[in-house]
């Protein structure tokens, strides 16, 4: 356990199973997430730094190449105007992000009944170093008192806006999360060869359990499957083998 090792719970449902048949993860926007608070932009605000501004006005402008609608926006969009407009742009712009949770260990009994619906799902194992493209800048969640806002410099500091996503408050810190982001939401395909373990939760159906082992079987190589035999408490996790391939 720990990096490069990371893990990841899953349902007992269809979409579990066929992230695992196409070898993908679904990454989430953030209005899906569990808690309002977590990278939530009503907790950026966008500078009001009359330098930050006038960069801003620059590179917009720049950026404009027929003559005469470019005198329009030099006459017509004031650095207030800019600044307006641009703050009207932070929320579709942290929406944009896909994001995906990870652990730093199994043994976590709240994990197992929360994300793995009371034992019944699974618990992949990853290791991040087999596929560093995908993993590429997964870090830990940072748990704090409380989520403060945070003024974002989008010419001078573009990626500190980003560190709106790695921060919740103190009531998550049992997740010990690990964060990936996409600059996109929906499936991103991950290497099969990083997938190295399935764990199945002790209170698992007998129809889900056999869903899993064929399709480790059918599409992974070298994915070991093994199911949990009792309730998982913080280090204790005793399992059984039910596919070791050959």
């Amino acid at each position: 356990m720990g990096i490069p090792f990371v893990f990841r719970f899953r349902p007992p449902n269809e979409n579990t199973l066929s992230e695992l048949k196409e070898n993908y993860i679904w990454f989430s926007e953030r209005d899906s997430l569990n808690d309002e608070l977590d990278s939530n932009p009503e907790f950026v605000k966008l500078s009001s730094n009359p330098s930050e501004i006038k960069l801003l006005y620059d590179i917009v402008a720049e950026g404009i190449l027929d003559p005469k609608v470019k005198d329009y926006f030099d006459t017509n969009m004031t650095e207030k105007k800019l600044h307006e407009f641009a703050s009207t742009k932070i929320k579709p712009f942290v929406s944009s992000f896909g994001i995906a949770c990870f652990t730093m260990y199994p043994m976590n009994e709240k994990l197992w009944k929360i994300y793995a619906e009371n034992d019944k799902g699974v618990c992949l194992r990853f290791d991040s170093s087999d596929d560093p493209t995908f993993f590429h800048k997964i870090l830990p969640v940072h748990y704090v008192s409380r989520i403060k806002k945070r003024e974002y410099n989008p010419i001078s500091q573009p990626d500190h806006i980003v560190d709106l996503f790695y921060k919740k408050t103190e009531q998550w810190s049992y997740e010990k999360e690990l964060r990936l982001l996409k600059d996109r939401t929906g499936k991103v395909k991950f290497e099969p060869s990083s997938l190295s373990n399935v764990l199945i939760g002790y209170d698992a159906e007998p129809d889900f359990i056999e869903a899993i082992v064929t399709t480790v079987r059918t599409h992974y190589e070298n994915v070991k499957v093994f199911q949990i035999t009792g309730p998982v408490s913080i280090g204790k996790l005793m399992y059984k083998p039910l596919y070791l391939p050959v």
